[in-house]
């Protein structure tokens, strides 16, 4: 039953409802909810994924959640998305964040601090970006020669240090250097406005 903890966890935050909003269409009514799909492929990485159609990983779990959207329909849900689509999964995302975040604050223990030797950084929240360097296996589409001597991308991410979440994630062809003014400034600013 891998994975079913991480399908409850997004349907109990809101996640799940949030981005089916955000993926809703008027005069549109899919066979497999937008947002459920978002949800699903997110659960087949984590399960080890490693392509669109390895979301028949899930298929062990149709006894428990019902059906699951095929590889064409991801495929489709993905390519529905666009920039206006991108936008507002990203809303979605700091509205269920919000929420999440005021659930923390609320507990015994609070929203989490990073501690630096020790000492905790009270009220502090701390953002950490790098990026890493994929390798392409062919011509992939935005794929070229990087300073190791290799075809591939460069993939920049943002992670909240208090949680150890990801706030935002880009991609870039392999020759964008690490120390690119504009790509780590494009990156911290998506990372800041996922922060409630």
């Amino acid at each position: 039953m891998g994975g079913v903890h991480l399908r409850l966890l997004a349907e109990r935050t809101g996640l799940t409802g949030a981005l089916s909003a955000a993926l809703a269409r008027p005069g549109f009514a899919p066979v497999h909810d937008r947002g459920q799909v978002m949800v699903d492929l997110a659960m087949a990485i984590t399960l080890g994924a490693t392509c669109i159609r390895d979301i028949r990983l899930l298929e062990h779990q149709r006894p428990v959640f019902g059906p699951v959207a095929s590889h064409s329909t991801a495929w489709r849900t993905l390519s529905e998305i666009g920039d206006p689509g991108l936008a507002r999964v990203e809303k979605a995302r700091v509205e269920v964040r919000r929420h999440v975040y005021g659930l923390l604050r609320d507990c015994p223990e609070g929203f989490p601090e990073v501690t630096v030797e020790g000492v905790p950084l009270s009220g502090w929240t701390v953002i950490d970006s790098d990026g890493t360097l994929i390798a392409a296996p062919s011509e992939k589409e935005g794929a070229h020669g990087t300073y190791k001597g290799f075809l591939g991308h460069h993939v920049f991410v943002a992670t909240l240090d208090n949680t150890g979440e990801e706030l935002a994630t880009t991609l870039h062809p392999g020759n964008v250097s690490a120390n690119d003014a504009d790509v780590n400034i494009d990156i911290l600013t998506r990372a800041v406005a996922q922060l409630p």
